[in-house]
């Protein structure tokens, strides 16, 4: 509905007695003009949507409110909508709203009745303040037929104009649709416009005022830039972390008296930005530390504190507290003219948001309000930026959304997050995502935040797409195949193959031109092919080849053809012969990267047993193997403003399980299949068989899956001991079940007590049978080289005592003494190694031998070591120990 400047009023009475307009509010010039367009605008015929392009500290808030005022006053519009993408954004703007207008229009009976559509809570008003999220998913699910949607319909009926705050070009898109769709005006108000907004608003702002006009007509106030060189940790948990916290401020302190504020002696007001609740908690105590304050000095104002919006209001009017600590919730839409300080603890990925910071500072002040709050301030003519962070370099942002080129080795080294895809350019923040399942019910819809988390409309944040997921779901599920976007209904997986096909690409090229250096090198200098950059240059030559391999995988998958191989074969994709803790890690991370498991778990089985590798989607409704990693995030604590998000571990280090050593289903017998006889057979069917295969128990199944006990040579003996002519169920006794997957050191104590288990593999069905003979091989086979390797240590270590002095070895391991190695006993295999490749070193052992080819055997020994010590369940290949062996021997030779 047009929004006309004439009486005409909208109400369903147009008889009724109307106040008189408000008198106008003294708003600053720049404001004024804003509101002149504006009222133009809904005055000309048929308005539709506009756009006011405002800087920070411009006062969009108390435009707003003007506006509302001016029109619910004159009943020139019943009811208001104001729709921001941020909680912490409609939480400011409503309690602008409930304590205006101010002066004046104390007369008038204060017209708002602020009303909200945020998170869970509901309240009716003749202005409604929402946030995005939660409208758009209510329209959504209304279009969709949902009747449970229909009960909002009093809150959000009769709507007359839209007003949009700092939205998101893409929020802004479908605001312009749903304002359309009830045939109202709507009016945007943002910092600044790309291209794409400008087309949605005809390609000009209804009115614009940049910040560097604010700057030059007074309105805004400029900033002064100090940067600390102290950067803190991301987490706030260790003694390190809170160290550089501690140094950061403490930096911040002395250039606040000896640079920004040298005739001061009082804090000016100051508001710090933390990564987190959690960090902001520790940043508050190093505040208190380093300026030896009391409490009420520095405090903590997050969407997780009880009574924030009174510790604001006293930070606001108040001499203390001094400084105050936030992680978003103060970022835009609160009005702060007497901070004087920001400091930058968090790292800023978006400019947008950057811009809002700024625009707590900017904002000026008269010199008795100032004074009110800080006693020794004469007057703000600056606003002093502190960074820590490294936000107000120049060209910061410029590349925050490109991923540099050698990034790619890094990207395709580790599991992909949603801010991959925002610094890649395939997600926007802000955007809409979707839950798409197949089972009816309310429509899910999450938003993306700056720093990559997801946001739910009910408050609640989750640090990754799965932990977001699981959540809706009610159990685990992989948030990547699920969560798709809003506007080209694309899974969150297909943009992640898209950038990692773009990044698989590029070490293409990379490779390519290094084996072209490589080989214009050796033309040169035959003798460089093994410097550490041919080295560097193979290495990406061959994940290039494995990750097309993976690539392969995942097409094939995707057509329904997935690939069955043996273990063996699948780790050969990585050039592997063995599992190593290392291998391991890099397998898991290409596989979640590429949304494909095996089936079977590849670590559970033997070299030998097959593996389905399939799309993770395929087997979602297991939760042991359709969860990412990433689902193990918790979810954090709901808020009624933007929720802070906790400190994680590294998501390459989150496992679907801890590291461990053997399982049931890494010994060959547990998946040989077994020999076994019905319950209906008879004695002699079942003592011919185990004599036959010279077997010394049976199982005793009614089919593949069905184990109904076993018999053995003392049950049978026992059986034929009290009856002679005693049929089989006399002598079956109860059979142990183990899983293939269980650790076999918490199986050890079934197979001793009975001397065998009977092992149900991963379809299901009786797969083999472990016996203790089994375990003693097992064990056998891999304790042996940790000998060898044990032997080998101590030769190196009597080799080196006998011929090089401690001060050349301190001088080559310990150069800065930081090791304190004051004899041979400290010295470890990479010791070893750095001696012996050292001429000087290697001359004193007067050897015959090729100081070189040694090295390079070295080398490999340490290697094994590393693989040896990590304890995989795989045997060594033969001709590993087989290494293993004669390098023993030579050093055995040769040992004094």
């Amino acid at each position: 509905m047009a929004i006309d400047d004439d009486n005409s009023s909208p109400m369903p009475s147009t008889d009724q007695r109307r106040s008189p307009p408000p008198a106008p509010i003294r708003l600053r010039s720049a404001q004024a003009e804003a509101m002149e367009a504006i009222m133009a605008f809904l005055a000309g015929e048929n308005p539709r949507r506009a756009l006011v392009q405002a800087p920070v500290g411009f006062g969009k808030t108390i435009v707003i409110a003007e506006l509302c005022s001016r029109l619910i006053q004159s009943e020139r519009a019943r009811k208001i909508l104001i729709v921001a993408d941020l909680r912490s954004d409609a939480a400011a703007i409503s309690d602008v709203l409930r304590r205006y207008p101010a002066g004046d229009h104390d007369s008038l009976g204060r017209p708002l009745h602020v009303g909200q559509y945020v998170g869970g809570y509901s309240a009716q008003g003749n202005v409604v303040v929402a946030t995005s999220q939660r409208l758009l998913g209510h329209a959504k699910a209304q279009g969709q037929g949902d009747r449970a949607s229909q009960i909002e319909d009093e809150i959000l009926g009769g709507i007359d104009l839209v007003l949009v705050y700092e939205a998101h070009p893409a929020t802004q898109s479908a605001l312009v649709e749903f304002s359309e769709t009830i045939g109202v005006p709507l009016i945007a108000f943002g910092i600044s416009a790309d291209e794409r907004a400008l087309d949605l608003f005809g390609g000009e702002p209804l009115w614009k005022q940049s910040f560097e006009q604010a700057i030059l007509e007074g309105y805004n106030l400029p900033p002064r830039i100090y940067r600390l060189t102290s950067v803190p940790e991301t987490a706030a948990g260790p003694a390190e972390s809170r160290a550089r916290i501690h140094a950061a401020v403490t930096e911040f302190r002395n250039k606040l008296f000896s640079e920004a504020f040298p005739d001061r002696a009082t804090v000016p007001k100051t508001l710090i930005f933390a990564i987190s609740d959690a960090h902001a908690n520790a940043v508050v105590d190093a505040c208190r530390q380093v300026f030896e304050e009391t409490q009420d000095f520095a405090v903590k104002i997050t969407a997780n504190l009880a009574n924030r919006y009174e510790v604001l209001e006293r930070f606001r009017t108040e001499q203390g507290p001094r400084i105050a600590v936030s992680v978003d919730m103060l970022a835009s839409g609160v009005d702060l003219p007497a901070v004087e300080c920001l400091v930058f603890l968090r790292p800023i990925r978006s400019e947008l948001l950057y811009q809002q910071m700024l625009g707590r500072g900017t904002r000026p002040i008269d010199g008795d309000s100032l004074r009110l709050v800080t006693p020794d301030a004469a007057q703000k003519t600056f606003y002093a930026v502190f960074d820590a962070v490294g936000v107000t370099d120049e060209g910061h942002f410029a590349t925050a959304d490109q991923i540099p080129r050698q990034d790619y080795h890094r990207l395709t080294a580790r599991r992909f997050r949603l801010s991959d895809l925002l610094a890649g350019g395939v997600l926007s923040v802000g955007a809409y995502l979707r839950y798409k399942s197949n089972r009816t019910g309310p429509v899910t819809t999450a938003v993306v935040r700056d720093d990559g988390s997801l946001g739910l409309l009910d408050g609640r944040v989750f640090p990754s797409p799965s932990a977001a997921a699981s959540a809706v779901a009610g159990s685990p599920i992989n948030g990547w195949t699920v969560w798709v976007t809003e506007e080209e209904d694309a899974p969150l997986d297909q943009l992640r193959q898209t950038m990692l096909s773009a990044a698989v690409e590029d070490l293409d090229k990379l490779a390519q031109e290094s084996a072209t250096l490589r080989r214009a090198a050796n033309a040169e200098d035959p003798g460089s092919s093994d410097g550490p950059d041919s080295e560097s240059g193979s290495e990406t030559e061959k994940r290039v080849r494995y990750l097309a391999d993976l690539r392969r995988l995942r097409r094939d998958a995707d057509a329904g053809k997935p690939h069955i191989l043996s273990v063996r074969d699948f780790i050969a994709l990585w050039g592997a012969r063995g599992r190593d803790t290392r291998l391991i890690e890099i397998i898991e991370t290409d596989l979640s990267n590429h949304g494909l498991v095996t089936v079977p778990d590849f670590r559970l089985v033997t070299l030998e047993d097959q593996v389905t590798v399939r799309l993770s989607a395929d087997v979602a409704s297991s939760p042991s193997n359709a969860v990412e990693p990433d689902a193990l995030d918790t979810a954090l604590t709901e808020t009624t403003a933007t929720t802070a998000i906790t400190e994680t571990a590294e998501p390459s280090k989150m496992r679907q399980r801890p590291e461990r050593g053997l399982v049931v289903g890494n010994l060959p017998s547990a998946s040989r299949g077994i020999e076994s006889v019905k319950p209906a057979a008879t004695i002699e069917q079942a003592i011919t068989t185990m004599l036959l295969h010279d077997y010394s128990q049976l199982a005793v199944m009614s089919g593949q899956r069905n184990l109904s006990g076993a018999v053995t040579w003392k049950s049978i003996a026992k059986a034929r001991h009290q009856k002679q002519d005693a049929p089989l169920s006399a002598a079956v006794i109860p059979a142990e079940e183990v899983s293939y997957a269980e650790d076999l050191i918490d199986v050890l104590p079934k197979i001793t007590a009975q001397d065998f288990v009977f092992v149900r593999g991963p379809h299901n069905t009786i797969s083999g049978i472990v016996t203790t003979s089994d375990v003693v091989q097992t064990y056998g086979v891999m304790t042996s080289p940790f000998f060898i390797i044990g032997e080998i240590d101590q030769l190196l270590r009597w080799i080196l005592e006998d011929a090089v002095d401690i001060e050349r070895v301190q001088a080559l391991c310990d150069a800065d003494g930081t090791r304190q190695i004051d004899g041979f006993s400290r010295l470890t295999m990479g010791d070893y190694q750095r001696v012996l490749e050292n001429p000087e070193a290697w001359a004193l052992l007067g050897w015959p031998l090729d100081r070189k080819v040694f090295s390079q055997w070295l080398r490999r020994i340490c290697e094994m070591r590393n693989n040896i010590m990590h304890f995989n369940g795989d045997p060594l290949p033969d001709d590993m120990v087989t290494t293993l062996k004669n390098f023993l021997a030579l050093l055995r030779d040769y040992c004094p």
